[in-house]
């Protein structure tokens, strides 16, 4: 592997796993289809959220912060364009989480305590990790 690809892999590790737990995010929607959706035809805004349309933008955001975790560029940028994408995210699945418990009479699910878990870490890391 090249050296310098390397030392940016060990600068932005968190970005990079950060880009990993968005990948399964949406290969978990691929698999587990129509998750938000209530019975028909109660097609509501939360039943975008596993569209394929939205786990295609998930996947693009994931290459984003894949792509800025190993290579490094500060253009344009990117750095909090990457954050506030990923924190888009993140925050969109944990208020769908949310409104799908509320829906179903349920406490909160173990979904949206960790999607909270990784806003919490990820907002943290922008303010206070190393760039």
């Amino acid at each position: 592997m090249d050296r310098k690809l390397y030392d940016h892999y060990k600068k932005n590790q968190f970005w990079f796993w950060s880009a990993v737990e968005t990948y399964a995010i949406a290969i978990v929607f691929i698999i587990q289809v129509n998750f938000f959706d209530l019975e028909p035809p109660a097609h509501t805004m939360l039943g975008f959220l596993d569209d394929p349309v939205s786990i295609f933008l998930i996947a693009v955001i994931g290459t984003f912060a894949m792509v800025y975790s190993i290579w490094d560029f500060h253009w344009f940028y990117a750095r909090p364009i990457m954050i506030g994408c990923l924190v888009f995210v993140w925050m969109s699945f944990f208020l769908g989480f949310l409104i799908h418990d509320m829906e179903m009479g349920a406490l909160i699910s173990p979904g949206a305590v960790l999607t909270g878990g990784v806003i919490c870490r990820i907002i943290s890391y922008a303010f206070t990790g190393d760039d």
